[in-house]
Protein backbone atom coordinates (compact mmCIF):
# COMPACT_ATOMS: atom_id res chain seq x y z
CA UNK A 1 0.00 0.00 0.00
CA UNK A 2 1.52 3.05 -1.21
CA UNK A 3 0.82 6.16 0.73
CA UNK A 4 0.34 9.79 -0.41
CA UNK A 5 1.01 12.53 2.10
CA UNK A 6 -2.18 14.65 1.33
CA UNK A 7 -1.35 17.52 -0.80
CA UNK A 8 -4.08 18.33 -2.77
CA UNK A 9 -4.10 18.46 -6.60
CA UNK A 10 -2.54 22.27 -7.66
CA UNK A 11 -3.48 22.16 -10.81
CA UNK A 12 -7.23 21.78 -10.25
CA UNK A 13 -7.16 24.41 -7.54
CA UNK A 14 -5.90 26.77 -9.82
CA UNK A 15 -8.61 25.52 -12.26
CA UNK A 16 -10.81 26.58 -9.62
CA UNK A 17 -9.85 29.59 -9.12
CA UNK A 18 -9.71 30.82 -12.19
CA UNK A 19 -12.85 29.62 -13.44
CA UNK A 20 -14.17 31.41 -10.12
CA UNK A 21 -12.74 35.18 -11.31
CA UNK A 22 -13.94 34.69 -14.88
CA UNK A 23 -17.25 34.23 -13.66
CA UNK A 24 -16.91 36.58 -12.02
CA UNK A 25 -15.56 39.22 -14.45
CA UNK A 26 -18.06 37.87 -16.48
CA UNK A 27 -20.94 38.88 -14.77
CA UNK A 28 -19.90 42.25 -13.45
CA UNK A 29 -18.95 42.96 -17.50
CA UNK A 30 -22.76 42.12 -18.14
CA UNK A 31 -24.02 44.36 -15.00
CA UNK A 32 -21.77 47.05 -16.69
CA UNK A 33 -23.88 46.21 -19.86
CA UNK A 34 -27.17 46.55 -18.63
CA UNK A 35 -25.92 49.85 -16.80
CA UNK A 36 -24.65 51.20 -19.43
CA UNK A 37 -27.68 50.26 -21.56
CA UNK A 38 -30.20 52.12 -19.37
CA UNK A 39 -27.72 55.31 -19.50
CA UNK A 40 -27.71 55.12 -22.99
CA UNK A 41 -31.55 54.91 -23.08
CA UNK A 42 -32.83 57.62 -21.18
CA UNK A 43 -30.06 59.87 -22.84
CA UNK A 44 -31.79 58.95 -25.76
CA UNK A 45 -35.28 59.55 -24.39
CA UNK A 46 -34.39 62.88 -23.14
CA UNK A 47 -33.17 63.90 -26.80
CA UNK A 48 -35.92 62.86 -28.22
CA UNK A 49 -38.01 64.84 -25.98
CA UNK A 50 -35.58 67.54 -26.39
CA UNK A 51 -36.11 67.55 -30.12
CA UNK A 52 -39.93 67.28 -30.21
CA UNK A 53 -40.47 70.27 -27.54
CA UNK A 54 -38.34 72.53 -29.74
CA UNK A 55 -39.98 71.14 -32.85
CA UNK A 56 -43.59 72.28 -30.83
CA UNK A 57 -41.71 75.57 -29.81
CA UNK A 58 -40.50 76.13 -33.92
CA UNK A 59 -43.89 74.86 -34.95
CA UNK A 60 -45.54 77.53 -32.49
CA UNK A 61 -43.73 80.56 -33.69
CA UNK A 62 -43.65 80.12 -37.19
CA UNK A 63 -46.90 81.29 -38.30
CA UNK A 64 -49.83 83.39 -36.57
CA UNK A 65 -52.76 81.44 -35.44
CA UNK A 66 -56.03 81.82 -37.85
CA UNK A 67 -59.15 83.26 -37.12
CA UNK A 68 -61.26 80.59 -38.57
CA UNK A 69 -64.51 83.10 -39.25
CA UNK A 70 -62.82 86.32 -39.30
CA UNK A 71 -64.47 88.33 -36.33
CA UNK A 72 -64.94 85.34 -34.10
CA UNK A 73 -68.34 84.24 -34.04
CA UNK A 74 -69.20 80.68 -34.19
CA UNK A 75 -69.12 78.23 -36.58
CA UNK A 76 -72.44 76.36 -37.35
CA UNK A 77 -72.74 73.04 -37.49
CA UNK A 78 -75.43 70.92 -38.53
CA UNK A 79 -75.92 66.79 -38.51
CA UNK A 80 -75.31 64.98 -41.46
CA UNK A 81 -75.80 61.27 -42.38
CA UNK A 82 -71.94 60.75 -42.07
CA UNK A 83 -71.75 62.90 -38.56
CA UNK A 84 -71.47 66.65 -37.85
CA UNK A 85 -70.11 68.52 -40.73
CA UNK A 86 -69.11 72.31 -39.88
CA UNK A 87 -69.86 74.84 -42.86
CA UNK A 88 -67.74 77.32 -43.50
Amino acid sequence: MTGTLGYPDMLAKLRAGMQRIFVFLANAAFGLFVAAAAVLTLLAAAFIGLMLALAAVFLRFSRPRRRSSGDGAPLEARRSGDGWVIEL
